[in-house]
């Protein structure tokens, strides 16, 4: 079972980060997470937080799904729930991409482009400007049906456009639980938020060439 599921999901891993390399140098955000528990009305929930030097960025996952990262993306995975994962990927870019007629096309191809392969009848169900706003910056989203391992999916693509760096958010899953788990995985995106380094840690690495120099 496992391995259907990477089957799956794994050509448009390969392809995101394929189109990261090839947008230059890797994204400044490192996905590997570190995991927060806590208590909250007597249920327990998970924070995450990883890099993005010098921030720190910190989103808080649907209760009960796990996670797992490397320095290239965040997978989030709902619980009991086959064939769904959501996850979170960063595209180094010039600047601030605008979201004219011209680049909506291109990440249409680009998404119906990244589907599993061997999918049949893909269709774009449907777009939407603006789904999430983070710290002020636009998005965009579609979501597709496709066939495939005799199976009805559905799959929603976010883009975000910050300045020097896209955020792209996928959620997949079978189309019977699509909505609701979707649902699910787009609030956890509403938590992101960028944290700055404190004051006495960004004069320490401002300090650190210094001292090393000094030494020498």
């Amino acid at each position: 079972m496992r391995a259907s599921i990477q089957r799956i999901l794994g050509k448009s891993i390969v392809v995101f980060a394929v189109l990261a390399t090839a947008a230059g140098a890797r994204a400044g955000i490192d996905f590997t997470p570190t995991v927060n528990r806590y208590m909250s009305e007597g249920a327990e929930y998970s924070s995450v937080s990883f890099k993005d030097d010098p921030r720190g960025v910190s989103i808080t996952l649907p209760r009960l799904w796990t996670c797992r990262g490397d320095a290239s993306r965040l997978q989030l995975t709902p619980p009991e729930q086959n064939f769904a994962e959501g996850v979170i990927q960063a595209v180094p870019t010039k600047g601030l991409l605008r979201f004219d007629e011209a680049t909506v096309k291109a990440f249409e191809q680009q998404v119906l482009g990244t589907l599993p392969v061997g999918s049949q009848g893909a269709t774009v169900v449907s777009q939407q400007e603006n789904p999430v706003i983070i710290d002020g910056n636009l998005s965009y989203e579609f979501v597709v049906a496709y066939q495939t391992l005799g199976k009805s999916f559905q799959r929603s693509v976010i883009f975000v456009n910050c300045p020097g760096q896209q955020l792209i958010f996928r959620f997949s899953a079978p189309k019977a639980g699509f909505d609701n788990l979707s649902r699910s995985f787009r609030q956890s995106l509403y938590s992101w938020q960028w944290i700055e380094p404190s004051k006495s840690t960004a004069v320490a690495q401002s300090n650190q060439p210094q001292a090393t120099a000094a030494r020498q």
